[in-house]
């Protein structure tokens, strides 16, 4: 029998060491390009991170404060009554007499706290003037029965309310050194405060005496007006 053994050999060996010097031999590890397109990259990916990082970071300063502000939850506390005492505001009457009295009176509202609102802002939120100067005035039959001293004396009535000041903030979706988005907007309770709204003015009279020893309490009426 003819046997190959003697061409066989050489050519195996010449080609396993052709394998060796390409590198692909058994046990040789064969190292990729790297680069931008090579998902295996840690330095591309480090990178790619932190320059992300740059251009979307969370802003150091908390929520965004748009600033702007509204009224809210208004509502009807009570009725406020003023009595100045000034000679503009009080008159002395001698009795016994029957008087027509004429009083006038002129006062604005008032607000216990803005929060940095406008007047323009707190109006429309309260649905009156504020800062808006009301003026009043009436004719009274004054019946004054005793022989004494008498005062008589206007007062101011208002309508007290009380309401809530909102300010939209929102949350940084992200941010950078120049620029930043907001998202998520909501609004944020800065405070309470009153308004005294101008309703009409009022009078009252009171009988003066000569102070006594435990006298009793000095009487007086009062009327209100509309």
């Amino acid at each position: 029998m003819r046997t190959h053994t003697g061409r066989t050999r050489p050519a195996v060996i010449a080609l396993a060491a052709a394998l060796l010097a390409g590198g692909l031999g058994y046990g040789a590890t064969q190292t990729l390009p790297t680069g931008p397109t090579d998902p295996g990259s840690t330095d591309t990916i480090v990178n790619a991170a932190a320059g992300q990082s740059q251009k979307k970071s969370p802003h150091p300063k908390g929520p965004c404060a748009i600033g702007e502000k509204k009224i809210t939850n208004k509502k009807f506390v009570k009725t406020v009554y003023e009595w100045p005492d000034d000679p503009a505001h009080v008159q002395s009457m001698p009795g016994p007499a029957k008087n027509t009295w004429e009083y006038k009176v002129d006062f604005g509202g008032k607000v216990s706290a803005t929060f940095g609102l406008s007047y323009g802002v707190i109006n429309a939120g309260l649905g009156f003037e504020i800062n808006k100067t009301e003026g009043f005035s009436k004719k009274v039959e004054l019946n004054l029965k005793d022989k004494a001293h008498y005062l008589v004396r206007t007062g101011r009535v208002y309508k007290q309310y009380q309401f809530d000041v909102h300010e939209q903030h929102a949350d940084f979706l992200w941010a950078t050194s120049t620029s930043a988005r907001c998202s998520d907007y909501y609004w944020v309770k800065k405070g309470s405060a009153t308004a005294l709204r101008p309703w009409t003015g009022t009078y009252r009279v009171q009988k003066v005496t000569k102070p006594k020893t435990h006298a009793a309490p000095a009487q007086q009426t009062s009327g209100i007006t509309g």
